[in-house]
């Protein structure tokens, strides 16, 4: 299964000069949480020094004309002091460097962070881009711990920073850390999010645990009916638990909708009809997409259509494409399988003639072969035929016992009917 990517290039970039608009507190805040961010928010609004606001005007100026070298060289060159000039310039650079080199937006983000001096949206913007960059870059245990900063920070349950770290848990291999992380993006969402739902899902199938994969995949095809993969993952899924009778529902809703494109969906839904021993449709589903070309006609495919016909009891179906197999394979069973078909629907000349096809392509067994022809001619009523392939069948001592009782039989009839053998 792929593993999500939950962040892009032009996401950090339009992040990070974003201002944060903050809803209302979240969820399981305590008094003294709320108290403590209410203040901070309210906190009179510091600005930096005149020379680094200077500075920060020339870089700014810089970015604005795309001289983004420039204005970089221009804030490393500064020289603030004091922790919040220090804390409002490394932010500021760390914003610019986004754009170029992450891992130096990084560090600047990290200083500017550190001694906590920023105002509320200064800083609880810069632990976000923070958190974003530091997934992107792979450092995902610390991108984990800096999301779960910033929420501390700012009181939000946001369910996008849960998916985060749950995808970061996920690409750490962390599936049982990856649940509880996507629950909680579920829990805080103002509306249902496919991709909540696709992470705990993977989570729960790498932790080989189906039957909550299973029941994750039947809320999302209630949540998001129209997605059609979700139907084909819940007809799968269902296969893990071997639910084989919801899996060919699921199938069915899938292909009644039109949601099945792909080979391998084509070829579920028969091994599915299959499975709950409808071999008709299995047989008639892979016959109509092996004749629209939508599933490959090979060697396990007419073989799948043939068995499946002959379990039908639709002989003659079965045996056209046994007999297609064997002019695919050149095998000899492919050919003794066409030949018992052919057997069912009294086809006995046709029937011999597979026979000695599958003999002539040294079949396992001949001797069973060779009494197959016997009765293919003794239902004909040719004695002499029959009691010539008896005899051959003679050589096999593995049906040496079917040979004795038919070679008795054989004797009486003709002597009855006064052929000579």
């Amino acid at each position: 299964m792929k593993k999500l990517t939950l962040l892009t290039s032009s996401l950090v970039l339009a992040a990070s000069f974003s201002i944060f608009s903050l809803p209302a507190a979240a969820q399981d805040l305590t008094a003294a949480d709320r108290e403590r961010i209410e203040a901070r928010k309210n906190a009179k609004t510091q600005l930096p020094g005149e020379r680094v606001g200077r500075v920060i005007t020339k870089a700014l100026e810089l970015y604005n004309e795309e001289k983004i070298d420039e204005a970089i060289a221009v804030l490393v060159d500064a020289d603030p002091s004091g922790d919040f000039d220090k804390a409002f310039l490394y932010r500021f650079l760390g914003n610019i460097y986004a754009f170029k080199d992450i891992p130096q937006a990084i560090k600047y983000l990290e200083l500017a962070v550190k001694p906590d001096v920023l105002g509320f949206n200064d800083q609880a913007a810069a632990l976000k881009i923070l958190a974003d960059l530091q997934i992107q870059e792979g450092r995902f245990k610390v991108a984990i711990e800096s999301y779960r900063r910033w929420m501390r920070f700012t009181g939000e349950n946001d369910p996008d920073a849960y998916l985060r770290i749950a995808n970061a848990h996920f690409q750490l291999g962390e599936y049982d850390k990856v649940v509880p992380a996507a629950d909680n993006a579920i829990r805080f969402a103002k509306e249902p999010n496919k991709n909540h739902y696709l992470m705990k899902m993977g989570a729960f199938y790498e932790l080989k645990r189906y039957p909550e994969t299973v029941a994750t995949v039947e809320t999302m095809v209630q949540l998001f009916p129209e997605e059609k993969t979700y139907w084909i993952y819940l007809g799968n899924f269902y296969t893990l638990v071997e639910d084989y009778t919801k899996s060919l529902s699921a199938f069915q809703i899938a292909y009644s909708q039109g949601f099945l494109e792909k080979e391998s969906e084509f070829k579920a839904l028969g091994q599915m009809y299959a499975n709950n021993n409808i071999p008709y449709k299995a047989a008639t589903i892979y016959e109509k997409y092996v004749k629209s070309g939508q599933i490959k006609k090979d060697r396990t495919m007419l073989s799948a259509i043939a068995s499946n016909f002959q379990a039908a009891r639709e002989f003659s179906k079965a045996a056209e494409y046994y007999g297609e197999l064997a002019k695919l394979t050149n095998e000899a069973d492919a050919y003794r399988r066409q030949g018992m078909a052919l057997m069912s629907v009294q086809r006995y000349p046709d029937a011999i003639t597979a026979f000695n096809a599958a003999l002539s392509r040294d079949a396992d067994r001949p001797g069973s072969i060779h009494l197959n022809i016997l009765e293919a001619y003794f239902y004909q009523g040719k004695l002499k035929e029959a009691y010539a392939a008896l005899q051959q069948a003679k050589k096999d001592p593995s049906t040496s016992r079917q040979v004795r009782s038919w070679d008795s039989y054989i004797k009486d009839r003709a002597k009855t009917k006064g052929i000579s053998l």
